[in-house]
């Protein structure tokens, strides 16, 4: 008989996949890694007396390129306006043939400006519907285990459950396909609402809030001209030539850097477009380190990155703890990117963790041991996430008390006056 517990989930999706043992050197494991996530398995269940609650955070699914189309490239993006992308809001999906949503949104890419974007019905930064699928597979997952299997979810589902997702519009798309693998249609009772938290862009705090914070947004501007970022790109010059030849963009200031390209050239091989010029997928998966540098690397190689995190995740880190312990809902889900997702990791997790990909998740589950000692598992697309060395837990088993006297020491008390100074 399974244990009892309350459920907590948080997802958050992200751009390359952690799988295995821990990751041992970042640049090795990065290049070793997937760009496609959405993996889970916590089937084994402890033999804990009581399973308390279990928190998931989840990046978006694979979307096109976020910026731009670089110049010259002909790449065309018909990879959106599928109804799955609405699929839980409109109660249908390209499946049934009894129900079908009544309405959805296609990007119009036509006029005079047409020349300045690439063909195809994306916007920038859309959810396509290879991303709609990784979310609603992943629900599906989160289902078998927790529902199917060890039963700590209920069969169908409670409108009492706690959504969020940030202000763009992928994230909320991403959550409403997570939902529908999670609770399909017929798991839903007629009139249920199920409400989706976001806050104004202004205050976002599942993004780094550097326009809610100016002492942040100089130190984020002081690191991208410093000596210890440019350090972290010089291994890879190679590398960012071979990019730069492959798109021609040589002399095209703004265009002929990894971080420029990078995001492009990934978003394309993830999506079966091809690669350009003499590009490998080997070449792609390495690039995941130089291209995401400039946010990875801030809270890690650098002078001030325990000052950032603090500035940067605090606040989320208040949310989570405060969940923790309130345990108001069984599922609590959050619907963010990879930026958001590395933070988080960058305070409680292993330093060379490699960059998080579409449709990758963290899971924390809380149990209660028969002794009533409170321990957090935390999972990492189904890897049992390798805690940060001055962390003195492993996340197999970390005392809940542990884990919040080591992450509170990232929690600003006073935001405004930490963020002024």
């Amino acid at each position: 008989m399974h244990a009892r517990w309350t459920f907590l989930l948080e997802v958050l999706i992200a751009a390359n996949v952690a799988t295995g043992s821990p990751i041992q050197g970042h640049d090795q494991g990065a290049a070793n890694t997937n760009i496609i996530g959405g993996s889970h398995s916590a089937t084994t269940t402890p033999f804990w007396q009581q399973y308390n609650y279990c928190q998931g955070k989840h990046r978006h699914g694979g979307r096109s390129p976020a910026s731009s189309p670089v110049p010259g490239d002909t790449t065309q993006w018909y990879q959106c306006g599928d109804p799955d992308e609405v699929v839980f809001m409109n109660k249908g999906n390209k499946i049934s043939d009894n129900r079908s949503p009544f309405m959805k949104e296609m990007a119009t890419i036509d006029g005079a400006f047409a020349y300045t974007m690439w063909q195809g019905n994306c916007d920038l930064g859309e959810l396509t519907t290879f991303g709609s699928e990784q979310l609603q597979k992943l629900g599906k997952t989160l289902r078998s285990t927790y529902v199917d299997d060890l039963g700590f979810l209920p069969k169908k589902m409670d409108p009492g459950f706690k959504i969020s997702h940030t202000y763009i519009w992928r994230t909320r798309e991403s959550v409403e396909n997570l939902m529908n693998g999670l609770y399909p249609l017929h798991t839903r009772l007629p009139g249920d609402i199920l409400t989706m938290h976001v806050k104004p862009s202004g205050i976002e705090t599942m993004i780094s809030p550097s326009s809610a914070c100016p002492k942040l947004a100089e130190l984020t501007t002081a690191y991208y001209s410093s000596s210890a970022y440019k350090a972290t790109l010089a291994p890879y010059t190679a590398l960012q030539d071979k990019l730069v030849k492959a798109y021609n963009t040589t002399g095209l200031a703004g265009y002929n850097t990894t971080a420029a390209l990078y995001d492009s050239a990934s978003a394309t091989y993830c999506h079966g477009l091809g690669l350009k010029g003499d590009l490998t997928s080997e070449d792609i998966q390495t690039a995941v380190i130089p291209g995401t540098s400039a946010y990875h690397n801030l809270f890690r190689q650098n002078p001030s990155a325990e000052q950032v995190k603090r500035l940067s995740v605090g606040a989320w880190l208040a949310d989570i703890l405060t969940s923790l312990s309130d345990r108001s809902t069984k599922l609590e889900v959050y619907s963010a990117h990879d930026a958001s997702l590395d933070m988080f990791l960058s305070v409680v997790a292993d330093p060379d963790l490699p960059w998080p990909p579409f449709g990758s998740n963290v899971i924390i589950e809380l149990w209660q041991k028969a002794n009533g000692q409170q321990v957090v598992r935390m999972f990492y697309e189904g890897m049992v996430v390798p805690a940060h060395p001055d962390l003195a837990c492993d996340f197999s088993a970390c005392p809940l008390d542990t884990l919040a006297t080591f992450v509170k020491k990232y929690i600003p008390t006073d935001f405004k006056d930490e963020c002024t100074a």
